[in-house]
């Protein structure tokens, strides 16, 4: 069985002592980030928003946030005076300001609904190797809510008066000819792919 010191101090080898140092500095700017942070955020909704937010986060990993309260009372300056660390308590929140939160608000609900409609969208995409009738389309439990073939009808009286029920008996013979056909030679489609360069 090995001895424990040697076991222990393999990551105090003066080898890794760069890494020691990185990792002190990511933690020292990790904590000025969340007290910052934290800061910014009982100015803007009030001295006991970080508490009401997370109740139990603070018991829940005490071990973890140990360290951290022996930190965030003492400011101290280890690696160099040249940090600034803003204090944001007393900070004013102006009209422009509150526009541009709006603003952002407003743009990354817009982009939301881009996605969703770019997702609909790439969902209804046939592949280039599958059949257009191979295809099973979204189809819903619920009956129709109105009859099938009614608004399509009012359409065709709107645009065509009294011939509307002869162009549609030839688009619909039109359309039986063309399904015959695929039916019978089952031809592959041309693959229309979109580049995105």
């Amino acid at each position: 069985m090995e001895d424990i010191s040697t076991v222990m101090s393999w990551f105090s080898s003066p080898v890794y002592s760069r890494y020691w140092q990185h990792y002190q500095q990511a933690m020292a700017w990790h904590q000025k980030h969340r007290r910052a942070y934290r800061k910014a955020l009982e100015a803007a909704y009030g001295p006991g928003y970080c508490q009401e937010q997370c109740p139990g986060g603070r018991q829940r990993y005490a071990d973890w946030h140990a360290g951290e309260s022996d930190s965030e009372d003492g400011d101290e300056e280890s690696s160099s005076d040249s940090e600034i660390e803003c204090d944001v308590s007393n900070m004013e929140i102006s009209e422009e300001l509150r526009q541009y939160f709006a603003q952002t608000e407003k743009h990354r609900e817009e982009l939301k609904k881009q996605q969703q409609m770019e997702a609909e969208q790439h969902d209804s995409y046939v592949p280039a190797d599958q059949d257009l009738h191979g295809v099973s389309w979204r189809s819903t439990a619920a009956p129709p809510s109105e009859r099938p073939g009614e608004r399509r009808g009012a359409e065709m009286k709107k645009l065509y008066g009294q011939d509307a029920a002869k162009i549609l008996a030839m688009e619909a013979a039109m359309q039986l000819t063309f399904d015959r056909n695929c039916d019978l030679k089952q031809p592959k489609y041309w693959p229309v792919i979109p580049l995105k360069l």
